[in-house]
């Protein structure tokens, strides 16, 4: 299964330096040119299904992208933004999930970090369950960090970067890899054997 990880365009927080943004955070008139900008590079990877946060600026960014490949977006709150974590140690907790008013469900305010650690695992389980095997999933820095880990199962935490816009490809098979194909970083990859 190839499994392509988008994070979303560049949002006001974004430009203002901010390392964390919240729920709301919009696109800047620049992040919502980037969405546009790479529609045509994800039209050539021969994507199947799309798997996306539910917040805004996740959904604004593969707008354009689903639009122009005719693919349903499939909304699971799992895939929201959360806090970095490069403890191993953090006990895993249940994740609660709230209505909001775009109409999806959003993880609670200050989730603690055992809940966003589960929603990763759930991620995971969500994507693998998926019938295809091409998907983009579109997401936040911390959630593509947490799922490159797990993917990986590497025994320290890495601390992966991702720009906006930033595309990783994770093909999972008898050997995992991850490729950055978007960024300066390109010729870069990570490789783990399963155990």
């Amino acid at each position: 299964m190839d499994i392509f990880l988008l994070r979303h365009a560049e949002t006001e927080s974004n430009r203002a330096g901010s390392l964390a943004s919240g729920s709301e955070d919009a696109l800047t008139e620049y992040g919502h040119r980037q969405a546009q900008a790479i529609v045509d590079g994800l039209m050539e990877l021969d994507i199947e299904a799309i798997l996306c946060s539910p917040y805004a600026r996740a959904l604004d960014t593969v707008e354009p992208f689903a639009q122009a490949a005719s693919l349903p977006v499939v909304v699971h709150p799992c895939l929201a933004e959360g806090q970095l974590v490069l403890d191993n140690a953090i006990s895993y907790e249940d994740p609660v999930y709230i209505s909001h008013r775009s109409g999806h469900l959003h993880p609670k305010e200050n989730e603690q970090a055992g809940a966003f650690l589960r929603r990763a695992l759930e991620a995971k389980e969500l994507i693998f369950a998926q019938p295809v095997s091409k998907i983009l999933v579109v997401t936040h820095g911390h959630m593509i960090r947490e799922l490159i880990n797990i993917f990986l199962a590497l025994p320290v935490k890495t601390r992966f970067p991702h720009d906006n816009c930033g595309l990783s490809l994770v093909s999972v098979g008898e050997v995992n890899t991850v490729g950055f194909l978007n960024r300066a970083m390109s010729s870069t990859e990570y490789m783990h054997r399963r155990p």
